[in-house]
């Protein structure tokens, strides 16, 4: 898998790398991805790291305050979310949200809608 990453994250606007808080080794893998987005990402590419399963904090092995400062060196946002729980998981991507730049030479009037439809499937019939 390691070898596909750079197809995924190639002109990407923002990463969310996740580990699991329960697992310190998921931490220390977390820092290698890092590594691999920072020296072969995009330049400008918004990077947040979540610390999943905060659900689980009883049977906690990476520190809260560890992997926050991490997250502040590399200037990543950081959170714990629960994927079982759905906590904190919508602030995780209104947090992105916000650091993304907006596109440019977009103009578009404040009015301006459009409608998104689903294409018809193409006919499997051939002929009569």
């Amino acid at each position: 898998f390691h070898s596909l990453a750079p197809m995924y994250y190639r002109g990407s606007a923002a990463a969310v790398i996740v580990y699991d808080i329960t697992k310190l080794d998921s931490f220390q893998t977390l820092k290698k991805w890092v590594k691999e987005l920072k020296e072969h990402g995009p330049e400008d590419i918004v990077v947040a790291i979540a610390g999943n399963k905060n659900d689980l904090g009883d049977i906690r092995e990476v520190p809260m305050k560890e992997a926050k400062e991490f997250a502040e060196s590399i200037a990543a946002i950081f959170i714990e979310t629960s994927a079982r729980n759905a906590v904190n998981v919508e602030e995780l991507f209104q947090k992105i949200s916000k650091q993304i730049p907006p596109l440019e030479n977009i103009e578009v009037e404040s009015n301006e809608s459009f409608k998104l439809t689903r294409q018809p499937a193409p006919s499997t019939r051939r002929c009569c």
